[in-house]
């Protein structure tokens, strides 16, 4: 267990050092991510803002990393962030994704926050699930699965928060689980 946790601190080292966040797309590949790679969604007269924290406080392993903020302002239809640089992913139907990232608040609370891979123009959603309760003082780590019901051929993730507020978020990854049994 301990030669485990050693390569997956080695692991995550070396994602860490240019990435303020990390994509692993279909084929498997890590990429790593820049800040330029997320946009805010902001419909509805929402006010979003997304920065990079470049003094992040040590996660769960004693790493300090950089990480970006999503600071919701104003609500309104729709608010989050989108990451579009997703490479070519194409989304069938009956495929599962798993989404891993840690997460943490400046003020303790915590937020839903809304997963979703959807087309690149927003208007066909392949998966959407709400990871409930997201966020602490502490950095804490997260998954949440994605099941695939519509197909899509290009896509982005959203990841949208339920309430106004700011969370910061790192590591953020989604993995085609590779033994999902089709539906």
């Amino acid at each position: 267990m301990k030669t485990l946790r050693n390569r997956l601190k080695k692991f995550r080292a070396g994602l860490f050092v240019s990435a303020a966040c990390v994509l692993a797309v279909s084929n498997g590949e890590a990429q790593a991510g820049h800040l330029s790679s997320w946009k805010t969604l902001a419909d509805g007269g929402a006010q979003v803002e997304i920065e990079q924290v470049a003094a992040a406080p040590p996660l769960l392993d004693g790493q300090s990393t950089n990480a970006l903020q999503i600071v919701v302002k104003q609500t309104g239809k729709r608010f989050g962030i989108v990451c579009a640089d997703m490479g070519q992913m194409k989304l069938q139907p009956g495929e599962w994704y798993d989404v891993s990232f840690n997460a943490r608040t400046d003020s303790g609370k915590t937020y839903a926050l809304i997963f979703s891979l959807e087309s690149t123009n927003g208007k066909t959603v392949g998966a959407r699930t709400t990871l409930p309760e997201v966020g602490h003082a502490n950095w804490a780590h997260y998954n949440v699965a994605l099941h695939i019901r519509l197909p899509v051929s290009k896509c982005r993730m959203v990841i949208a928060l339920a309430d106004a507020g700011s969370i910061s978020l790192n590591d953020i990854s989604v993995v085609l689980r590779k033994n999902a049994a089709k539906n």
